[in-house]
């Protein structure tokens, strides 16, 4: 599967323009881990709630599959 990072520009996210995609493992692999290093909201939501655990479960699976890519 694979798994890439895009960063987007502009003044609000209707004009955002695309500026660079990459799947460069290592590049995933930290983009995941500095993800995960956020705080996890406090969702009052149980939907929510549910989909940040989901969410930081799938970046966990992400990072790891990045890091087990030959030259990382």
């Amino acid at each position: 599967m694979t798994t890439f990072v895009a960063l987007y520009r502009s003044e609000t996210v209707a004009s955002a323009r695309l500026v660079a995609v990459t799947a460069d493992p290592a590049l995933v692999a930290d983009v995941s881990l500095r993800l995960l290093q956020q705080p996890a909201g406090d969702a009052q939501d149980p939907v929510i709630a549910r989909m940040e655990r989901g969410r930081r479960s799938a970046l966990r699976l992400i990072r790891e599959e990045a890091s087990d890519e030959p030259g990382t």
